[in-house]
């Protein structure tokens, strides 16, 4: 199998991850616990390490899929050479920034009730 091949299935292994995991905090965001979200609400799930995990786990997901198909539109639009490699730059350097940030607010978070 060649990497075009094993990014087209590990896109669409994401993409049905992704629903799942959206289904699940759609479902325990706003239908389960019923009533409004609420500050107090988002503390008690995330002091739990299996949502902290969860929502690294979405944020993972996200990316991987947003970035593997923004890498994927490059390729099919531009030919090699600077301008491809300049914007896949930026799109590489953003998803990580965004991961950094992301990580680091998930795991950082502190209750203050």
């Amino acid at each position: 199998m060649n990497s075009g091949a094993l990014r087209w299935l590990l896109q669409r292994i994401s993409g049905i991850a992704l629903l799942v995991v959206l289904l699940v905090h759609f479902g325990v965001t706003h239908y389960f616990p019923g009533g409004d979200v609420t500050y107090q609400k988002v503390v008690l799930r995330l002091s739990q390490p299996f949502w902290k995990f969860l929502n690294l786990t979405f944020l993972v997901l996200c990316l991987y899929h947003g970035l593997n198909g923004g890498l994927s539109i490059l390729e099919d639009y531009l030919e090699k050479g600077w301008s491809r490699v300049t914007l896949f730059s930026v799109l590489l350097i953003g998803g990580l920034a965004l991961l950094a940030l992301g990580t680091l607010t998930i795991l950082a978070f502190q209750p203050k009730l």
